[in-house]
Order: structure tokens, then C-alpha cells, then sequence
């Protein structure tokens, strides 16, 4: 049982950047499976949040328990309509220190 949950999304995407697909979950200290240039055609089989990466966490899933990262990608095509509850909303905490 994977320990993140994955929206049922597919479509097309095309990579903006070097990218690492991962192995086993949407971390980037998870292996690495390989290296998509700059680019490449990617089908995506499902979305998930994982590691955030420039503020960015969410991941596709391109194959068996291998992701990457979206913010690497365009816009997923045909791009889904996310329900509301599944956005994810940061909140910035500041400390003082004295």
C-alpha cells in the first residue's frame, strides 16, 4: 500500500527540463530510474503530492511505481478539472528569535 494517496489523472506532457523519474515514490531521495531530456514525450498515468521541490509538490505517475516531478513538465493534456479538496495550501510560519 503506498503511503500518499493518487488522483486518477491521464493525459500528455512534455518535459521542460532535465528531469529524474524516481522509483518507488514521489521523493527526490527516492533512486533514480532514469533521465528524461529536455523535451521528451510522457505519458502520465496518475498525480500525487509528494516531496515539494520550489514549492511544487506534486509528481506524475508515469509508469509502476515511477514519478516525476511536475514542475518539470507542461500543463498536462487533456488537463483535468482537480476537485477543490485535493489543492494543497501552504502556510508560512515565521518565528522570532531572541
Amino acid at each position: 500500500m503506498r503511503p500518499f494517496t493518487e488522483l486518477p489523472v491521464t493525459g500528455n506532457v512534455k518535459t521542460l527540463m532535465r528531469v529524474y523519474a524516481r522509483k518507488e515514490s514521489p521523493s527526490i531521495f527516492s533512486p533514480v530510474a532514469r533521465e528524461l531530456l529536455v523535451g521528451s514525450q510522457v505519458v502520465v498515468q496518475g498525480a500525487v503530492v509528494g516531496d515539494a521541490v520550489e514549492g511544487n509538490a506534486h509528481w506524475y505517475r508515469i509508469a509502476e511505481d515511477t514519478y516525476i516531478w511536475a514542475g518539470a513538465c507542461t500543463q498536462l493534456d487533456p488537463y483535468p478539472a482537480f476537485p477543490e479538496n485535493t489543492r494543497t495550501n501552504w502556510m508560512a510560519v515565521v518565528f522570532d528569535v531572541r
